[in-house]
């Protein structure tokens, strides 16, 4: 895939998470809940979650928009998502029918859509990580200059 496609790509990703952490934001009490309804929480860190997890989305999304700090944003957005497939996924064997609170507080959208659309989701992240991968030294990969030997030539054999 072209670097332009995979560019327009993170950019919706990134439109994405900035939208619904902004959505997040205008209501933290409401997301707050939304956090405690998956019973995996005290009270007090779905609190504070709330008041952070949704500024972390928002500039995680602008990150993505317009490629800054890259990298670091794709893989924070793949912890978000691995964190959140993770709680989701647990709530239908706790028993729990719940709203994800992705797109703001009380809109359910079922769970197999939901953890089937974000999981997508991350593996599209994880392919984008994987896409823009580059070697710290071209060394790494064999496609660098060689060290030089530091030792003396052999003499030529007679």
């Amino acid at each position: 895939m072209s670097r332009s496609s995979q560019r327009i790509i993170a950019a919706i990703i990134g439109l994405l998470f900035f939208v619904t952490g902004s959505l997040k934001a205008l209501d933290p009490a409401a997301f707050a809940i939304d956090i405690q309804n998956y019973r995996l929480l005290p009270w007090q860190a779905g609190v504070l979650l709330a008041l952070y997890l949704p500024w972390l989305e928002i500039i995680c999304g602008a990150a993505l928009l317009f490629r800054i700090a890259y990298r670091g944003a794709l893989s924070i957005t793949a912890l978000l998502l691995a964190g959140f497939v993770a709680a989701y996924g647990s709530t239908r064997p706790r028993g729990l029918d719940i709203a994800c609170g992705c797109f703001g507080h009380g809109i359910h959208r079922g769970y197999w859509p939901v953890l089937l659309g974000d999981t997508l989701l991350l593996a599209i992240v994880i392919w984008l990580l994987k896409a823009d991968f580059r070697p710290l030294s071209p060394v790494i990969h064999g496609n660098g200059p060689l060290p030089r030997s530091t030792a003396p030539p052999r003499p030529p054999a007679s």
